[in-house]
């Protein structure tokens, strides 16, 4: 298809375009319409296919194309030019012997202004750009478009005259993740977005390499790059393709010092230098840059070429049998040399690239918590290439690779036992492998944890701490650097058991130690973890302090970035809730989304969106998401998870705010009802459906000032007040009111008094109560909360119904005659609000008065 207007006749009109990508962060570079616009990349870069695509879609409107094709090795660039001139249906060409005066000439004789596009200067052509300045200069209303082929170009006259340009080198033309993922759906590809980021990173966005791993996606499917970054083998021999036709353009010295520089990912010219002993290297890296093997920026400062993943595994496959063992000294000495410079990430890629086992666990025992910190994609890679056998004599670093590449079950080392008598324990951290033993005993809690069985997670991590305590005593360097990273994994693991008391003490240590260690992301993981045990249990002056103190750490970035700031915004959602400034628990919400599979926090997250949702008066909302979120986590809610304490605790209250006492009671009674979160609720449902002596009876089995949960301790002095008046004992009530009043204020907790009857406050303050602190709240208790309540013979009779019975079984199974049955009958369907036997049989199953599935 081409465009109609004569002045757009010589803009190229190639079927492809049509379906081409839209690329429009590079499209808006050309939409400048700078006087002079400069693409320098190698073939294979889309260059032409760029500038062609935009204005096939419009771009340079009012303008007369002038599309000089590729010119030849040896052709003579203005003669083409003129060529072109010559046939061009919009242009009158005009006479004369000198080639570049009647180029002039014929474009000042254009009606209006014009775009010259030289779509591909061959490297033979030299110097291109002052003869395009010197046209620019004679021609003030013609644009030039110049597609060099990688080589060195000098824009210093350009910046110096001030000439308005666009630059875009072979870099910015390299295909972005988003565009390799556009791409492959523009193919009709499904692909996921991790795949398709793996599958740039390989490649290195050479468009013509992804463009044909488009094609080959479309009819292969399996992954083209598997998780460990490495080509499938048909994109293995598509790139083996691209790199040995491209080898084969060079010259002998140059292809030499390709597969010599090949051994580094990225390099500057002077460490290519030592790397071969080449004395112009820059020059060599311009050669391979031309040749599309590299890509270097002029912005970089020093100027530095990197290879592409799949191009530099190729050329060092061909380099190890061009000159077998070489690579390795080349990849062995760039390991020691990064190493002595304090860049052990890179220095541990080089030695397992080299096979060098021994310098490669050196550097990660050596370095591995800051390699955690700031390079854990790269600690990951490395540990697992390292092979079983040369682990043998480093169990820490073995269990670090079951710890972080997840493969928790392969190794017998992680079996091991541990003693469980503190004697033994201290006994055994006096030896030199006790540091040893604490790492692989840590891989087995997370191991355990990970595989939802938290309350034996949480009994194997409380017997580490007399373990420390004598490896801190007798080794103190075997473990110093690490227990930070250490404390705060084994905080989790505590804190998802529940039991807060633990965790909490583990965090604080955690964050002291890291903050001594420098270790950013344990720091903040720290913090944020502390603020979200005192936010669950209610001690908000204590949880805000947390998050200022999160807040005020070193902001992680990279793999830990958002995984670290779960538990800082959980807690921060609880603590403005309790201020009721809704706003902002919605924003941190916002800030948290909805939890992934893997979040191991997503109990909390669910706490907090149900609160939030109760609170704002969502609770249908509020239940619907939370079932939805117990289900895709149901393998991580049982075996002590404290997600059944938090959730539990979270539907009773929603079901109660939508009226449904039956229901709101039997999930407290299914919970785990000696918790002090679950035992407020549960008595708060007896208190809502008249009963208060047994909302007191509830109350009284949990010592609330000792329990540690200031916020259920609360609610319980409310609880306790509403059922104490409803008993007409109106001194008590007042009593715990006045009570609640004063914890509520010492705590800034507001929301507590939305969780009451409504009109209750009124009715203690006039009985010489103190009114709530900082005013009036609405209860989220709108509806009447009813709750039906059968007789045992009632039960009796619905349960046989239930089971098929007919009026006249029941009356024969439980000795009564059958209008004895009707008149029950008629009593069940009157409670129940039902007219049916098939409608009592369901609502009953619904209120949990009949199990919700017949027992098999």
């Amino acid at each position: 298809m081409s465009v109609p207007d004569s002045r757009r006749a010589g803009a190229p009109h190639w079927r492809s375009l049509s379906s081409a990508l839209s690329r429009p962060r590079l499209t808006s570079c050309l939409d400048r319409r700078a006087p002079l616009t400069v693409l320098n990349a190698p073939p294979g870069f889309g260059k032409r296919t760029l500038v062609a695509g935009w204005l096939h879609h419009g771009g340079a409107p009012e303008h007369t194309i002038v599309w000089v094709p590729p010119v030849p090795g040896s052709g003579a660039l203005w003669e083409c030019v003129l060529d072109v001139l010559g046939e061009h249906p919009a242009v009158e060409p005009t006479t004369g012997s000198d080639t570049f005066d009647r180029i002039v000439r014929t474009f000042e004789g254009v009606d209006g202004p014009s775009l010259l596009v030289l779509s591909g200067v061959p490297a033979s052509a030299g110097t291109v750009l002052p003869d395009v300045l010197g046209l620019l200069d004679r021609c003030p209303r013609l644009d030039v478009v110049v597609c060099l082929p990688g080589t060195d170009v000098d824009l210093s006259e350009v910046v110096v005259r001030g000439i308005d340009h666009v630059y875009i080198p072979a870099s910015d033309l390299a295909f972005t993740v988003d565009e390799t993922t556009a791409l492959l759906q523009d193919s009709r590809v499904e692909r996921s977005e991790s795949e398709c980021a793996a599958l740039c990173r390989a490649l290195g966005g050479v468009p013509v390499l992804i463009s044909a791993a488009a094609t080959l996606a479309r009819n292969l499917p399996q992954r083209l790059v598997d998780g460990r970054g490495r080509p499938a083998a048909p994109l293995e021999h598509l790139v083996q393709r691209y790199v040995e036709k491209r080898l084969d353009e060079l010259d002998d010295a140059h292809r030499r010092f390709a597969l010599s520089v090949a051994a580094a990912h990225s390099v500057t010219a002077a460490e290519a230098t030592e790397l071969t002993g080449v004395d112009d290297a820059a020059a060599a890296l311009s050669a391979l840059a031309a040749a599309g093997l590299v890509a270097g920026s002029p912005f970089d400062s020093p100027r530095t070429w990197r290879w592409p993943d799949a191009v530099r595994t190729c050329v060092l496959e061909i380099a190890r049998r061009a000159r077998p063992g070489h690579v390795e000294t080349l990849l062995s000495g760039l390991a020691r040399a990064h190493h002595r410079a304090g860049d052990p990430a890179v220095a541990s890629i080089y030695a397992a690239e080299a096979g060098d086992w021994t310098t490669a666990l050196e550097i990660v025992e050596e370095c591995w918590a800051q390699m955690v910190d700031n390079s854990f994609d790269v600690l990951v890679k490395v540990l697992r290439q390292i092979p079983d056998e040369e682990l043998e004599a480093h169990p820490s670093v073995l269990a670090g690779r079951a710890l972080f590449t997840q493969m928790l079950d392969e190794h017998t080392v992680l079996h091991s036992s541990l003693p469980t008598d503190p004697a033994e324990l201290a006994e055994l951290g006096r030896t030199a492998g006790a540091a040893q033993t604490l790492y692989v005993a840590t891989v087995q809690t997370l191991a355990l944890r990970t595989a939802g069985e938290f309350a034996e997670a949480a009994r194997l991590t409380r017997l580490l701490e007399p373990l420390v305590r004598s490896i801190l005593e007798h080794h103190p360097e075997d473990i110093r650097p690490q227990l930070p990273l250490l404390r705060v994994q084994w905080g989790i693991t505590l804190q998802l058991a529940g039991l807060l008391t633990e965790s909490t003490p583990a965090f604080q240590r955690a964050y002291r130690g890291a903050n001594a260690e420098k270790i950013a992301f344990a720091v903040q993981n720290a913090a944020g973890s502390s603020a979200l045990d005192w936010a669950v249990v209610g001690d908000d002056p204590r949880a805000r302090e947390w998050l200022r103190l999160e807040r005020e750490a070193e902001p992680t970035e990279g793999h830990w970035g958002e995984m670290v700031r779960v538990s800082g915004r959980a807690a921060a959602v609880l603590v403005h809730l309790d201020e009721l400034d809704l706003d902002a628990a919605a924003h941190r919400l916002d800030e948290l989304g909805v939890p992934r599979l893997s979040e191991e926090l997503w109990g909390f997250v669910g706490y907090c969106r149900a609160y939030y949702d109760l609170t704002t008066g969502a609770a249908y909302d509020g239940l619907t998401a939370l079932h939805r979120l117990i289900a895709s986590h149901r393998d991580r809610h049982e075996h002590g998870a404290f997600s059944r304490v938090l959730l539990t605790a979270a539907e009773v209250d929603l079901q109660l705010a939508l009226g449904n006492g039956n229901l709101a009671g039997a999930i407290a009674g299914e919970g785990p009802s000696d918790h002090p979160l679950v035992a407020v609720t549960a008595a708060r449902v007896e208190a809502f459906t008249g009963r208060p002596d047994v909302a007191l009876e509830k109350l009284r089995r949990v010592s609330w000032i000792d329990c540690g949960y200031p916020r259920a301790h609360l609610e319980a002095l409310l609880v306790a007040a509403q059922a104490h008046l409803d008993l007409e004992e109106g001194g008590d009530a007042v009593r715990d009111w006045q009570r609640a009043c004063a914890l509520a204020a010492s705590l800034g907790n507001r929301r507590a008094f939305t969780l009451v009857a409504p009109e209750l406050a009124d009715r203690l303050v006039a009985l010489g109560g103190s009114p709530i602190p900082g005013g009036p709240v609405k209860s989220v208790f709108a509806e009447p909360v009813r709750r039906v309540e059968l007789s045992r013979r009632e039960t009796d009779v619905l349960r046989l119904l239930a089971d098929g019975s007919t009026h006249a079984d029941i009356a024969k199974t439980l000795f009564v005659s059958p209008n004895t049955v009707k008149t029950q009958l008629r009593s069940i369907y009157r409670k129940l609000g039902v007219h049916t036997r098939v409608e009592a049989v369901g609502r009953a199953r619904e209120l949990r008065l009949l199990p919700v599935r017949p027992p098999s």
